[in-house]
């Protein structure tokens, strides 16, 4: 399968089967930008592209995307990607307004989102990487945290507000809990991650955690920072608070990241590995996104995993950005792209899905 893979990636890398569409507008600001420096344009696909790329969306994305558009521009030197970690909502807004020329998310487009964007299918919707979303917290007395399902959702749900809780004893026998109460920080924002972990909330422990699942959720305690570096910032200045980010943040931080309690029984930290795992029970639909099981059998499996997607408008009208853009996303979804993402603690999309996301690239 992975030959089969290479063998996709030769191809979508060397296609020139190119849709015209969408945005060729260019306001945001950037937040990455590929090197400028001199190299040998050689037979590599996107080498002699040129053009100045604007994104906006997914922070879940934003550590991986900084690696990725620093590494591409030594392969292709006269290409510029500008991207914004603004949250998932807010660049679906960008999208669809068209004042950029893709997005990044960690959930689908909604159906109303579809409509604003001109109907289903007038957006391609392509996962090209995954990852866990960590719990991190401050909590330097502890630091083996463990956590089952329902005492997160208790805890986010407000009802759990002391470290000491018995239900946080039950589950760190023997650790030594301080009486300290537990401050919780939420996203502000509109966020993938946020629907991603309250969607896990929903599913695993709905008579607890009973206040939807979505981008935005009316969170019945604690307080909100914007992105996840905004979490993860407030986690790290608050002895006894808690948060969710995906993990690179935290660990980039030092903030402790708890061993989440899956289905099989088993406390299971957000690796690469079981992140991929978790992936591999996961349905995927016709048009190429995912349903995500949060609830599988595997004992190896991190359960608050997803995918995020690179969205952009099937028919661009500037011939040069969809060419880049192509060729950018297929270097991605190459062995070279998916292997940096895991040395940043993604996890690579399975081979099947990658595949497939690579024919779609030249749908």
């Amino acid at each position: 399968m992975r030959r089969l893979v290479q063998l996709a990636a030769i191809l979508a890398l060397s296609a020139v089967v190119l849709s015209a569409c969408g945005s060729d507008s260019n306001t945001s600001s950037s937040s990455a930008t590929t090197s400028k420096s001199e190299t040998s344009t050689t037979a590599a696909p996107g080498a002699n592209d040129a053009a100045t790329l604007s994104g906006a969306g997914s922070t879940f994305v934003q550590t991986a995307m900084q690696e990725w558009i620093k590494d591409y521009g030594s392969i292709a030197s006269k290409v510029t990607i500008n991207y914004q970690g603004v949250g998932s909502g807010a660049g679906i807004q960008q999208l669809t307004s068209k004042t950029v020329d893709f997005a990044g998310s960690d959930v689908p487009l909604k159906p109303e989102e579809q409509q604003a964007t001109g109907g289903p299918g007038a957006v391609v919707q392509i996962p090209w990487v995954a990852g866990g979303i960590a719990v991190e917290y401050n909590l330097p007395s502890v630091t083996n945290l463990k956590l089952s399902p329902r005492t997160l959702a208790g805890i986010f749900a407000g009802k759990i507000k002391k470290w000491d809780d018995p239900a946080i004893k039950a589950d760190n026998s023997g650790a030594s809990l301080p009486s300290a109460g537990i401050q919780v920080v939420h996203r502000s924002d509109g966020s993938g991650t946020t629907s991603v972990f309250t969607s896990y909330l929903t599913a695993v422990s709905p008579s607890v955690w009973t206040f939807g699942a979505g981008k935005d959720v009316p969170w019945p305690t604690g307080t909100g920072a914007k992105g996840s570096d905004g979490v993860t910032a407030a986690v790290k200045q608050s002895q006894g608070a808690i948060g969710y980010a995906e993990v690179s943040f935290p660990k980039q931080s030092g903030l402790g990241i708890a061993q989440v309690k899956n289905a099989a029984g088993k406390f299971v930290s957000p690796t690469a590995t079981a992140v991929s795992a978790a992936l591999a029970a996961a349905t995927v639909n016709p048009d190429l996104t995912l349903k995500v099981n949060y609830t599988p059998d595997d004992p190896t499996t991190y359960p608050i995993s997803t995918t995020t997607y690179l969205m952009y408008y099937k028919a661009m009208t500037d011939q040069a950005k969809a060419t880049a853009l192509k060729h950018f996303a297929a270097w991605v979804l190459s062995d070279d792209g998916q292997n940096k993402a895991k040395g940043l603690d993604y996890a690579p999309m399975p081979d099947e899905i990658r595949a497939k996301a690579l024919a779609a690239l030249n749908g």
